[in-house]
């Protein structure tokens, strides 16, 4: 089995017919999606620096860039309306899209906002993103949201902002132990690995423009197959997810390794829940 464990809705990923027809071409079983742009069926080609960039820093660099077109196009505005039509996307592909909710603790009601929308959505993952909404990791707001993905045994996907976040993220991750959380783009996993103590942390190899190849094995090496998720990060690069795919077969670990990867993985966690 092979799941994108990490795709916006746009781009290729944009609308019925297009998820159709990726999920034909790409010869993937599910995918993991949150919000993206608005009535977007854009995709973006953005150069392999990581193969000229072979540093796990490439990320905070690039983070930069991120927050820049972020605050210009006002995409962050649209995130509920977003929520809403991936929940639209998942009904339509129940066993093909698992819907990953993007909650924004810098939003006044966003728990209100979090205990409505499960009830009516019922979707499996919560979604972080530092750049887009520029909060502090061990603010009060999101320290409830990591609470109430505990008592939900749900996992939380975030992408961090900063070496400084990544020091802070740490200790988070140290007074919830058991929570399940996937690090986005792979970004401190030097920093995470070495110092949190917590089992449950998992790392997403999107974008290939980001993260080298030998930065891949080295995450490989520190954690082990098992704490790896296979992403695309669509539309944000052109062919990310057959990239990955081919770097995975190429990694020197065994079939079942390689399974765990490419699906495995954040299968498990959703069994968890029973989900699927």
């Amino acid at each position: 089995m092979i799941i994108d464990g990490h795709a916006h809705a746009c781009g290729a990923y944009y609308s019925k017919k297009s998820i159709t027809n990726s999920l034909k071409e790409q010869h993937i079983d599910m995918i993991v999606l949150c919000p993206g742009e608005p009535n977007s069926d854009k995709s973006y080609s953005y150069p392999m620096l990581s193969e000229k960039i072979k540093s796990s820093n490439l990320g905070f660099i690039f983070n930069r860039i991120i927050c820049f077109i972020t605050k210009l196009t006002g995409v962050a505005k649209h995130i509920d309306e977003q929520n809403k039509y991936v929940y639209e996307l998942a009904k339509s592909f129940p066993k093909q899209i698992i819907q990953a909710y993007w909650i924004n603790p810098l939003d006044n009601c966003c728990m209100e906002k979090l205990e409505k929308d499960y009830l009516e959505y019922d979707f499996k993952m919560l979604k972080l993103h530092q750049c887009w909404n520029k909060f502090d990791i061990l603010s009060e707001k999101n320290i409830r949201i990591f609470e109430w993905a505990t008592k939900k045994n749900m996992p939380v996907f975030i992408h961090l902002l900063s070496k400084k976040q990544v020091r802070k993220f740490v200790a988070l991750s140290n007074n919830f132990p058991n929570t399940v959380i996937i690090v986005a783009h792979m970004i401190g996993f030097k920093e995470i690995s070495d110092n949190s103590i917590n089992t449950n942390i998992y790392y997403d190899m999107s974008a290939p423009q980001l993260i080298s190849k030998e930065i891949l094995e080295q995450v490989v090496k520190r954690v082990g197959c098992n704490r790896i998720i296979l992403g695309s990060d669509i539309p944000y690069g052109e062919r990310n997810l057959q990239i990955n795919i081919e770097r995975v077969k190429n990694l020197h670990i065994d079939d079942r390794g390689r399974s765990n990867i490419m699906g495995g993985n954040i299968m498990q966690l959703l069994l968890k829940k029973g989900d699927f």
